[in-house]
């Protein structure tokens, strides 16, 4: 084997080595380099030109992925090497080349480690010489030309002239390279810009029809003020009951308002570099028309391009804070800020409205504001919340800008399993559209299969259809290891097989008795199946996390299918203190520190209070916690 630094060999006729030769060849090389960007024929040309100069019928490149420790034969002529296929570097020709970082030769082609030329040609073969493609620093490539004559050797005037060569193969490489990442990107964001269309007509569509409905709702809300007591003699109808429907049917509206542009646009493209400001603004102009409210979005400092998670990150972050204010706050203005500093970009949503207390913060309009804290804090943002009643809410997040390291991180894998398969796919793109920190990694029909998928793909969450059949086929027998009859629940079946999986039920309207039976087994979270994006996402990470979440239609559900029992002991008064911090949700090592208490006199009490309640975990605990508030 030679390198570059070993003397010369023997060389070939003058004639191929002679000025005007190279020249030639480079000028032909070049005038193929222009406006060319189909790979594979500029570089059989440019192989040509290599192997005709160094007297030679046969050559190859390849491009090499250091990153991943591998190469792909890109282009080959006079030999078969496997165009098209990949190999690790510790291979071949291409492999030695990488390995020296600079030019190798070898006197014959059987003296290369692990080659790939196929056996009935490799007896032909003697001399083979390869140089390294470098661009900016990198080896993107090999350039490998071989011999078929006896007295053909190669030596460092050969390795000289063919890195000329492979100067020009590496810019061919580069700019093919990035001439198809230019079309797949506007292949990718003209795709996205049509579904972002699509979206917003659909959304505007949505919100021309409720925003209708909303006016009628109040013209009549107006009406019945100046009538109603007529109106409620006539029809012997109480005046207050007549308002009280009205009251509610204004506030579902609103409520679909809200969700409709929640799930619509949590299915858009995310903002990327400075388009998070315009994003923003798109934010503000919604709550302005949708909750009358003022708003007023104010940026500071130097505007930068920031990664594009980031930016849906926050733009998620104040999408929730917004939907908060417009449902909960009654406010009548907001201020957002959007502040980018050297290390990090903050965001600042403030409003006027009611405010909360922060210590009783576990209703089920607050899910939404905890919800964002976790989520943010997951990317080393820190989120500060101030909120008293009557002195209006004020949220802070400073996002530190993601490094290359940071960007791609591990996603929470997911299993989907639903009875239809349009439902299956449905929750899919809609999980993953939403929250891009999460994978779907297998949808399944029934629970056996369900069982199956886990066991073998070990999802970190389990998204499961409540009315999930027990197999694909629901009259064929199961074993013992399957669920026990058709009809058995199929979050009992994983969980009695798997009983650390984190399950997240998914029920329609009616299905009280399975949500409660759901909740017993030990889901750690139900959502309704008219929830929208962002809500089965929060309920996903949640459970991911170990939380549970319930969406308020499933919390209704569970009042009714669990049954209390009146007969319950009488709680201590340091076993209420614990349960009442156990209802909002509050971990045992928070609740010895803020009780000062140890963690083992806290883990005391909460089982006091779980046995004394007559429930089997937290979940069942909030939710009783519920059915009293709602009394």
């Amino acid at each position: 084997m030679g390198v570059g630094s070993h003397p010369r060999g023997p060389q070939g006729p003058q004639s191929q080595d002679s000025a005007a030769a190279r020249a030639a060849g480079l000028i032909a090389v070049a005038e193929d380099l222009a406006g060319e960007f189909s790979l594979r024929p500029l570089l059989e040309r440019i192989l040509l030109r290599c192997t005709e100069l160094l007297g030679c019928h046969a050559g190859s490149i390849c491009s090499v992925d250091e990153a991943s420790a591998t190469y792909r034969k890109e282009a080959d002529i006079g030999v078969a090497c496997q165009s098209g296929q990949v190999f690790p570097l510790t291979e071949g020709m291409t492999g030695a080349v990488v390995a020296r970082r600079a030019p190798v030769w070898f006197a014959r082609y059987d003296d290369v480690p692990g080659g790939h030329v196929a056996p009935e040609e490799r007896a032909s073969l003697r001399g083979v010489i390869g140089v390294p493609l470098e661009w900016r620093g990198r080896i993107i490539g090999a350039c490998i030309v071989f011999s078929r004559d006896e007295h053909r050797t190669f030596g460092p005037d050969d390795a000289e002239l063919l890195e000329l060569f492979a100067k020009h193969a590496a810019i061919a490489l580069a700019n093919a390279r990035m001439h198809e990442a230019a079309e797949e990107r506007a292949r990718t964001e003209a795709a996205a810009a049509e579904r972002d269309r699509l979206l917003g007509e659909l959304h505007n569509t949505l919100a021309q029809r409720l925003a209708s409905v909303q006016v009628h709702l109040d013209s009549a809300r107006r009406d019945l003020g100046q009538v109603g007591h007529t109106v409620g003699a006539a029809t012997n109808y109480p005046h207050g009951a007549l308002a009280d429907h009205l009251d509610q049917a204004s506030a579902a509206t609103r409520d679909a308002l809200v969700e409709a542009r929640q799930s619509l646009l949590g299915l858009s493209a995310p903002p990327d570099g400075l388009a998070l400001e315009a994003a923003l603004g798109s934010e503000a102009a919604w709550a302005e028309s949708i909750g009358g409210l003022e708003v007023r979005l104010v940026t500071a400092g130097s505007p930068v391009a920031i990664d594009g998670r980031l930016s849906r990150e926050v733009l998620w972050a104040a999408r929730e804070a917004l939907t908060n204010i417009v449902r909960h706050a009654q406010a009548r203005t907001v201020r957002i800020g959007l502040l980018y500093e050297p290390a990090s970009v903050s965001l600042l949503v403030q409003d006027d409205g009611q405010g909360f207390d922060l210590h009783h913060s576990g209703r089920g309009d607050q899910f939404g504001l905890r919800a964002m804290s976790e989520r943010a804090r997951e990317l080393g943002a820190t989120v500060d919340i101030d909120s008293l009643p009557g002195w209006g809410t004020r949220i802070r997040a400073r996002f530190p800008y993601l490094t290359s390291g940071e960007r791609g991180g591990p996603r929470l894998r997911v299993l989907v399993a639903a009875r239809r398969p349009v439902l299956r796919a449905g929750l899919a793109r809609l999980l993953t559209w939403t929250e891009p920190g999460t994978e779907v990694i297998a949808e399944v029909g029934a629970a056996d299969q369900a069982l199956a998928a886990c066991r073998a793909q070990q999802p970190d969450v389990a998204l499961v259809d409540l009315s999930l059949p027990a197999s694909a086929d629901e009259h064929e027998p199961a074993d013992s290891e399957r669920p026990a009859a058709a009809g058995d629940d199929a979050v009992g079946v994983l969980l009695r097989n798997l009983p650390g999986l984190a399950v997240v039920g998914l029920c329609e309207s009616g299905d009280d008795e399975q949500v409660a039976d759901a909740m017993r087994a030990g889901a750690r979270g139900c959502v309704d199946i008219g929830a929208g994006g962002p809500e089965l996402a929060q309920a996903v990470v949640a459970a991911g996390r170990g939380q549970a979440i319930l969406s308020g239609a499933v919390l209704s559900q569970l009042h009714r299918g669990m049954r209390a029992d009146d007969s319950q002991p009488a709680l201590t008064e340091r076993e209420r203190e614990v349960r009442g911090l156990m209802e909002l949700g509050v971990p045992d090592r928070a609740i010895a520190q803020r009780l000062v208490l140890s963690v083992k006199t806290v883990e005391k009490h909460a089982a006091a209070v779980l046995r004394k309640t007559g429930v089997r975990n937290r979940t069942e605990l909030a939710a009783l916690a519920g059915r009293a508030r709602h009394r």
